[in-house]
């Protein structure tokens, strides 16, 4: 969940409190953040060096300026596709909002709502969007279950914080070796039954696991029954498919 590729992020938003909590949230995560209060802060900070932008996080409900004419303004200048725009909206929006938000060219659309993981997943499939077209059917989906991972015969427990139909991401703060294997238990959201599931890990990011929501592990699936591997793969496909119908 940390990425070794940071982007610089300006996040527009007129609530103090929320965009220190969504900076916390992309800091941890590795990148780097600053703010805008308004829509005329940001219009400035397009002005001075758009090129300092890989990503803005648009409130849409502003004073003065909100993000709808900070969208306007940014077409009419001659600055649309410099950088992905995702909107930010405290409600769901219907869908003639989302329409509009569409041709005035943001990337997407963000609740105030949406969990940790979720807010990564869209912010990361927005800065690096050549690596999400890149083997759809191993799409990941965020998630935030409890598991029991077992190591020999060590039972812990921590949590999945997204997952594939080859492999998820798992965040502890135990102390585990690149290359261990471990044997998974947990349910997803909306099934009963408990899948049990052998995987290896790949990656870790270890050194900041007691620091960050983000520290942990990425696992591949080594080995599944036919049946938790159908499980999984219609929830990811049922998790793809509510994600493409908000964006569409």
């Amino acid at each position: 969940m940390i990425t070794k590729d940071p982007r610089k992020i300006l996040i527009a938003d007129d609530s103090v409190f929320f965009r220190t909590k969504l900076s916390d949230i992309l800091v941890e995560a590795g990148h780097k953040v600053r703010f805008a209060k308004d829509g005329r802060e940001v219009i400035n900070e397009i002005k001075i060096d758009s090129n300092a932008i890989d990503l803005l996080i648009l409130d849409l409900q502003m004073p003065d300026i909100d993000g709808f004419g900070v969208l306007k303004w940014i077409n009419d200048n001659g600055y649309q596709n410099k950088f992905p725009v995702l909107a930010l909206t405290g409600i769901y929006e219907p869908a003639n909002v989302m329409e509009k938000l569409r041709n005035l060219g943001a990337s997407g659309l963000m609740t105030k709502g949406y969990t940790p993981e979720q807010i990564i997943f869209r912010v990361n499939r927005a800065l690096f969007p050549e690596k999400a077209a890149k083997g759809t059917s191993r799409e990941r989906v965020p998630l935030s279950v409890p598991v029991d991972f077992i190591l020999g015969d060590i039972v812990r427990t921590g949590f999945l914080l997204n997952i594939s139909e080859s492999g998820t991401f798992l965040h502890t703060k135990a102390d585990l070796l690149t290359g261990a294997m471990l044997r998974l238990k947990f349910s997803l959201p909306g099934i009963n039954k408990v899948l049990d599931l052998k995987s290896i890990i790949k990656w870790s990011t270890a050194e900041v696991a007691s620091k960050t929501l983000f520290g942990g592990y990425g696992l591949m699936f080594t080995s599944m029954s036919e049946e938790d591997q159908k499980i999984l793969k219609d929830f990811v496909d049922k998790e793809v498919g509510k994600k493409l119908a908000d964006q569409g």
